[in-house]
């Protein structure tokens, strides 16, 4: 599944279909309220390799990641557009196959375009989607993957975390472990999210891990990649073995400071890394 939006200024999701113009007219497919845009400022279209942003003689330009659009630009996740002085977000979903636990850091990049950081990584993945397809057909599906992520996007970015992709039907989310981010705003968007479940048009399943991250540029966006990043994905196979719809890694827990009041699922192999983990379920009291 390859579902492409834009992030509104306003926090609205705008999805994608196969042609999209844009501008302060009303007979656009978006309509941005501002008289910094043109009437007729872009347009945005399904080519096979992917979105193609173009300007339509704008009076104030168009521009993706602050460089002029003078010619068709195929867009990349992650993307911001800047059109007079509205800025949008151009987001899609990857591929299983382009996921962050596949990919392989450039060893030929410079020491400076790569960091190092400890990080509460988060994966949040939508459970049984296939299922859900076959039992209710493609659209409603689809509407309620959609409404899945408008509104966990929120539940994420307003405590502090960062959505670094989006793959197949899961949402990889990161936060920095460091003086930036106090534990208990992690704490905080996970027992959002919880709070949120009952409400939410599917079934999903989250699981918590902290470690060391690398941090790389790509025509992708930023990249993370290394150990702990496949280790947050694979995990979430173990959390299915469990049952278990929220899962904490036995770092996330001792980090978040919350291993105490954590129940033990139980010890597992984790596919491709060494060793037996235990992990765990969040406390069924909040963990604000």
């Amino acid at each position: 599944m390859a579902e492409s939006w834009l992030e509104l200024p306003d926090g609205r999701l705008f999805w994608l279909k196969r042609r999209c113009a844009v501008g302060r007219s009303i007979d656009n497919d978006l309509v941005l309220e501002s008289n910094s845009v043109s009437r007729h400022h872009a347009l945005i279209t399904n080519e096979p390799d992917g979105y193609a942003l173009s300007d339509l003689h704008s009076s104030n330009g168009t521009y993706v990641n602050r460089t002029p659009v003078t010619r068709p630009t195929l867009l990349h996740d992650d993307d911001e557009i800047k059109m007079g002085d509205a800025v949008l977000r151009y987001r899609c979903t990857r591929s299983a196959a382009a996921d962050p636990s596949n990919s392989i850091p450039d060893r030929t990049r410079r020491i400076e375009d790569v960091r190092e950081r400890a990080c509460w990584l988060l994966l949040a993945d939508v459970a049984g989607f296939s299922t859900l397809n076959a039992e209710l057909g493609s659209k409603v599906a689809l509407q309620r993957f959609q409404s899945w992520i408008a509104a966990m996007r929120p539940l994420i970015e307003r405590h502090a975390g960062h959505i670094n992709s989006y793959v197949g039907d899961a949402i990889f989310a990161w936060w920095p472990a460091d003086k930036s981010t106090d534990p208990a705003q992690v704490r905080t968007a996970l027992a959002a999210i919880e709070a949120w479940r009952p409400q939410s048009p599917v079934r999903f399943r989250i699981v918590a891990h902290h470690g060391s991250v690398l941090f790389t540029r790509s025509e992708r966006g930023e990249e993370l990649s290394g150990q702990e990043v496949n280790f947050v994905f694979r995990a979430e196979k173990v959390a299915k073995s469990f049952g278990a719809d929220a899962m904490l890694s036995e770092s996330a827990a001792q980090t978040l400071q919350i291993a105490g009041r954590c129940t033990p699922l139980g010890a597992a192999t984790v596919e491709g890394i060494r060793g037996r983990f235990v992990f765990f379920a969040p406390p069924r009291e909040p963990i604000a």
